[in-house]
């Protein structure tokens, strides 16, 4: 049993059996909570009342965060007083209140077992259990990144409590007070307020910081705020039919194995916002000042309706808007543990790079500069080494993504954390300018995963997910493959970044794991008669060269590419390793020249070795003779147009389960493959 000790708040104090290491106890969550009864047995009438303790009797990972008897009896008390003291009557004696959902101070009213408090005690109930483990030693950044039953994230962070003592606080509010009690299906933390639930999106809870004042009213004014709604995705506007995985499995890729799909599908955003402060530093402290400023920024937007795209405020708002939700940990794929350690999947002092599409189809990139320091956090947006190349852009390159904690620390009311979204504070203003993208921030080899193609995977936890809780467990141990699309289910049917060209095409995503030599871990694999297609990121206009990232095996089969629907060249043989002569891989070490001319000779073949920036255990990918990449073609991709790259299985008496695996895309700006002022090695990379 735990202790828990009032004094002026419940403080924790230690006992044996929950000393580190810590023991699994017997029992499950529930029975756990029942032991400890004169602490949760309000907690646990809620579970009964939402209909969700029989879920902490049953096989599971569960995180529950078990907010205390005086906890909840506060919380009663705090909610029916906001709604209590915003009962406004107007002049036909009509009522406007904030619904709380609580009208009453007493517990008993809110367990009475009426249909409405039930619905009340199944939100908070839901809002404190999550469908996988966390210790507090996973809760070490902003967000924790599965989002609870109630579809919400929930935020943590350490600060030093009254007696200088550091405590994890959960949504700014409850402070963990005992923590990491492992039971058979799960973990539980006791905690010292109840977790509140929101349902603001983006916009509304921008509004709710006046340290947003100016970037607010340019949301609001140009539109863009109304563009920022939407939060799950209904199929057909239906809310009866919307998209839920209904548990049933569906084939692997390999033949004879079935595997799950995706649980939900949600829309998400995330906004870049510069402070009312860091707009003062660039001189801009009004919203008019704003829009003046925008006018030098954005000198052909003539627009004078701020709600066309083609208005300079509305250009420079929507470059703040990246349509997918993406958390401040995610931002790079940095110091990330998931099946494995991933920080020894790259070679030491490679910067981490991510590139995203914001709203007003321009790219972001977003590094964590390790090439200088190995030790790195940063994220850091449009970063440039050597800086600016453009007097008047040196004010706006290598902005600071500010971490969520520093935030708090000046602003504590601050949560980043909407219901569609995350908002990401940075210090420097952020603005597009294409002269400078093309000649310098993107003049480099743009390396995107092809997850991170498709906002949708982003959005729903899909991409990076720790192998292991893609989907369901599936068949022969498979725990690490999700199905994105078969011949009866296309989860990306609404993507504007995808196309299932044909109904036979079935495509799967495979979470990270150590045993490839993959970048960033994962992959995609396509199998039977397949014709898919993604929609190429909108890189600045110009002429490219094109390449796709795969590993060879024996499982592969043969893929036609396409870009723009105009065959690239032959049909590629992904059975073939880097030693056949079609392609000429010889290693670096048994060449005179540390094999430069074995680089030029396989790209004469359209060939060329994998980067030599990430490895699997002491073999980097260039070192690897299944780790190629094809150049497909050397195209000029316009501004006004989307491209799209295509596969189509061409292999021949494919019996259904032939694997085209794909990695990665690479879009290298002509000069930057042929400039000779570019060290070769970091061409390499």
């Amino acid at each position: 049993r735990i202790t828990l000790i009032a004094t002026g708040k419940f403080m924790h104090e230690k006992i044996d059996k929950l000393v580190q290491p810590l023991i699994r106890l017997q029992g499950t969550v529930d029975s756990y909570l029942e032991e400890n009864e004169e602490y949760f047995s309000t907690f646990i009438e809620i579970l009964k009342r939402g209909d969700r303790f029989s879920l902490m009797k049953a096989y599971g990972t569960y995180t529950c965060f078990a907010p205390t008897n005086e906890a909840i009896e506060r919380y009663v008390k705090e909610q029916y007083h906001i709604y209590d003291s915003t009962i406004v009557s107007d002049i036909n004696d009509q009522y406007t209140d904030i619904n709380t959902g609580i009208y009453s101070p007493n517990i008993e009213d809110l367990l009475d077992g009426s249909e409405r408090s039930d619905s009340v005690c199944k939100v908070i109930a839901q809002t404190h259990l999550i469908d996988k483990i966390y210790l507090t030693t996973d809760m070490t950044n902003d967000v924790i990144p599965r989002m609870n039953l109630n579809d919400r994230y929930l935020s943590s962070k350490y600060e030093l409590n009254e007696d200088n003592r550091p405590v994890l606080i959960i949504n700014n509010t409850a402070e963990v007070i005992e923590r990491d009690v492992e039971v058979e299906n799960g973990v539980v933390h006791a905690i010292s307020s109840v977790l509140a639930t929101s349902t603001n999106t983006v916009p509304t809870q921008l509004e709710q910081y006046p340290y947003f004042s100016i970037f607010t009213e340019a949301l609001r004014v140009t539109g863009l705020a109304d563009s920022l709604q939407l939060y799950k995705d209904w199929k057909g506007n239906d809310k009866e039919t919307e998209y839920e995985w209904d548990g049933e499995l569906v084939p692997h890729f390999d033949e004879g194995v079935l595997t799950g799909r995706p649980l939900s599908r949600y829309y998400g955003y995330s906004v870049f916002v510069e402070t009312d402060s860091t707009f003062a530093q660039n001189g801009i402290e009004t919203y008019d000042m704003l829009v003046e400023a925008c006018k030098r920024w954005y000198p052909e937007a003539t627009d004078e309706d701020p709600t066309s795209p083609n208005n300079a405020l509305n250009q420079f708002v929507s470059y703040h808007i990246v349509p997918r939700k993406v958390t401040y940990d995610n931002l790079t794929f940095t110091n990330k543990k998931l099946d494995v350690d991933f920080e020894e999947h790259w070679v030491p002092y490679t910067d981490r790079h991510e590139y995203y599409e914001t709203q007003d189809n321009h790219l972001i990139k977003v590094t964590t500069p390790r090439s200088v320091n190995n030790n790195d956090t940063r994220r850091i947006i449009n970063y440039a080494k050597n800086g600016a190349n453009l007097g008047n852009m040196e004010d706006h390159v290598n902005i600071l993504v500010c971490d969520p904690n520093d935030v708090k620390a000046t602003y504590p009311d601050f949560n980043q954390i909407a219901l569609n979204g995350i908002i990401h504070v940075i210090d420097k203003v952020l603005i597009y300018n294409e002269e400078e993208m093309a000649g310098n921030i993107l003049n480099c080899i743009m390396r995107f995963d092809i997850s991170a193609m498709i906002p949708e995977l982003v959005t729903n936890d899909i991409r990076w997910t720790k192998n292991g809780d893609a989907g369901a467990p599936g068949q022969s141990g498979n725990v690490n493959t999700y199905c994105l699309c078969n011949e009866t289910d296309n989860y990306m049917e609404h993507s504007r970044h995808f196309k299932q060209i044909s109904k036979e095409s079935r495509l799967y995503y495979l979470c990270p794991t150590g045993s490839w030599i993959n970048y960033q871990g994962d992959e995609f694999i396509a199998t039977g008669k397949f014709d898919i297609a993604y929609k190429l990121p909108p890189v600045p206009e110009g002429t490219y060269e094109i390449r796709v990232g795969y590993s060879q095996s024996g499982l592969r089969g043969i893929v036609q590419f396409y870009v723009d629907d105009i065959i690239t060249g032959i049909p590629i043989d992904l059975i073939k390793t880097g030693a056949d002569p079609i392609v000429g891989w010889v290693t670096d070490e048994s060449t005179e020249d540390n094999g430069v001319t074995n680089d030029k000779e396989m790209k004469n073949r359209g060939y060329l070795k994998g980067p030599s920036s990430y490895k699997w255990g002491g073999t980097t990918a260039r070192e690897d003779v299944t780790s190629l990449r094809k150049v497909l073609v050397t195209k000029f991709l316009s501004a006004d147009t989307d491209h799209w790259l295509r596969l189509k299985n061409v292999t021949p008496y494919d019996n259904g389960f032939r694997q085209i695996m794909h990695d990665y895309v690479e879009i290298v700006p002509v000069g930057y493959v042929r400039s000779e002022e570019i060290p070769y090695e970091e061409k390499r990379k």
